[in-house]
Order: structure tokens, then sequence, then C-alpha cells
């Protein structure tokens, strides 16, 4: 669910293909992406335990922190393609790029009845990093950088903003924050 779930969703949103036909999601014509998803979710469910105790491994650890991000990188910027190859607008390929990217994890979440990661500010910011990777992406595209050039600066783009709000703890505002904001703001207008 994770792994196919945001393209999926892309895939059903774009409806369409770059010839007006209906659109199927991509995993119905290449289940290649199947294929790896299982084998990568059989592998970690039979192996993970036993490498983790081995090697010293942890779920938190670094490495496991800029996986995520390099994969926010990448697939923020193959969904903003399939929404250039789909003819839409420059914002709506970014969206198409954070959706790509997010929605896979927005998926399970929802399925899982937890609470979906990326709208609570119990979290760093994510899905901003990826529609920024995937914006940083159509921007160079719309000023003629070539593809390897405006590829490295969106997925820099989605890597960097990763690191700094998982270093900074940048989080989504919470209600209480915006309610603390706004009486504060009140008391000095009223003052």
């Amino acid at each position: 669910i994770t792994a196919v779930g945001g393209g999926t969703i892309r895939d059903m949103l774009i409806a369409r293909d770059e010839h007006g036909r209906s659109k199927r999601a991509f995993w119905m014509d290449e289940p290649e992406y199947l294929y790896i998803a299982v084998a990568a979710s059989l592998a970690t469910f039979c192996f993970w335990n036993t490498i983790a105790e081995k090697c010293g491994l942890d779920q938190s650890d670094h490495w496991i922190f800029w996986l995520d991000s390099a994969g926010v990188g990448c697939f923020c910027i193959i969904g903003a393609m399939h929404g250039i190859r789909a003819g839409l607008p420059w914002l709506v390929c970014a969206f198409c790029g954070m959706c790509t990217s997010t929605f896979g994890g927005v998926t399970r979440d929802v399925l899982s009845h937890r609470p979906v990661r990326i709208l609570h500010s119990h979290s760093e910011i994510y899905a901003f990093t990826a529609f920024a990777g995937a914006a940083a992406y159509m921007a160079v595209r719309g000023a003629g950088g070539g593809y390897v050039l405006r590829a490295a600066v969106g997925w820099s783009t989605a890597v960097v903003l990763r690191y700094f709000s998982w270093t900074t703890d940048v989080r989504l505002p919470s209600m209480e924050q915006v309610y603390s904001t706004q009486a504060v703001l009140k008391a000095k207008m009223s003052a």
C-alpha cells in the first residue's frame, strides 16, 4: 500500500493520459512495481529483526531518515513528470509530485487507523518538502533547464528541506498554537 499508494492516487486524480485515454493505476501496466514492493515487504518482514539484532540496527537510525528523504526527492520528481505527460499546469504537476511522494503513507495510516503522519503537528514537515522539490523541478524546467539539472535541483530541494525540518524540528502548527496566537493578537489590539 505504502509503495504504490501515492502513484495510484495520483493516477486516479489525473484520470486521463496525454492522449486523452482513460488512465488506470501505473502498476496495472507496469507490474514490476508490485513485484519490487512485495519482495521488499517480504524480505523486511522475514529478515529485519535478525539483521537488526546482528548489526545493531534500529528503526530510528539516521540511515533510515536519509533513505526516506532520498525517496521523497525521487518520487516528487517522478510524480511531477507524470503531471507533465498528462499536460497539466505546473502547480498541478507539483501537486502530483507531492501526492506521489506522500499519499502512500497517508493511505497506510488511514487503513491502519493511525493519525495521518503528514497532517499532524507531532512530526516534522513532510508533504511540503515533497511539494517544494516538485515545484523546484518545475521551475527549472520552466526556465529551460535540462533534465539532469532540474532533477538535481528538485531532488536536492526536497532532501535539504527534509533535513532542515528534521534538524530544526519544524512542524505544522497545532490548533492550540493558532488559538494562542489569536489570543495574543487580540490582547495586543485591545490594549
